[in-house]
């Protein structure tokens, strides 16, 4: 794919000195940096700030990139790094934190995902990484290899996970619909 290519040229680039080059890096892997970030924490807001982590860490690290290597995973690899170590350290803080639970009360606000139909139901009865497999495959547009290699799972794994999530998805749907 040339978008891929074009990724991996811009990130030499970045590692040769040429930061204009790091807005054609964001521009070429934004929506798929956000998918990541929002199947991991399931939260816009959480989501838009690992995204931003995720552009600060490219540019801290990007002496890390190795040419030849496949640039496009590395960004998501690093976006899904910090969407993790992000709901690690929010699931910690909820648990220690016994006297601020109002931000956990539920609140009506349109831009949220939470509020479209298919997101919820898919985030309710879904795992969490099979909403990953799912958003990847169908809002990102990847590949199941590329899931696989991402994700670093076997790609039966994957392809046994999204055809079951989409099964466990239809059965909800069809449900709800009676």
């Amino acid at each position: 794919m040339k978008t891929r290519i074009d990724i991996n040229q811009y990130l030499i680039d970045m590692k040769d000195g040429n930061m204009e080059a790091f807005a054609n890096v964001y521009l070429l892997t934004k929506n798929q940096v956000f998918s990541v970030c929002l199947s991991v924490l399931k939260n816009k807001e959480l989501a838009e700030d690992a995204m931003q982590n995720t552009y600060v860490r490219i540019r801290e690290k990007i002496n890390y990139y190795t040419k030849g290597t496949n640039g496009f995973a590395w960004v998501l690899t690093i976006a899904r790094n910090i969407s993790i170590n992000i709901y690690n350290r929010d699931t910690k803080m909820q648990v220690t934190d016994f006297n601020e639970n109002e931000y956990l009360k539920p609140s009506y606000d349109d831009t949220k995902l939470d509020d479209m139909p298919i997101f919820k139901i898919a985030k309710d009865i879904l795992g969490q990484e099979e909403l990953e497999i799912v958003l990847l495959y169908v809002v990102s547009g990847y590949k199941h290899r590329e899931i696989a290699s991402m994700l670093e799972k076997p790609l039966g794994t994957v392809l046994w996970s999204y055809n079951n999530s989409i099964k466990k998805l239809k059965k909800a749907i069809e449900d709800k619909e009676v």
